[in-house]
């Protein structure tokens, strides 16, 4: 998580609240968990 932030330069403080929110979104919804089987919750739930 930490290393998302060495891989930008932000503009403001703005800036980076925006990037953070979408990767978090990212994070939570799209990456593979695996705790549910290896799926990322959004297709988990699309399934259903």
């Amino acid at each position: 998580r930490h290393e998302w932030l060495d891989l930008n330069i932000f503009d403001s403080i703005e800036q980076a609240q925006e990037l953070a929110t979408q990767w978090l979104w990212t994070y939570n919804n799209e990456r593979p968990h695996t705790a549910i089987g290896g799926v990322p919750p959004r297709q988990l739930l699309q399934a259903a």
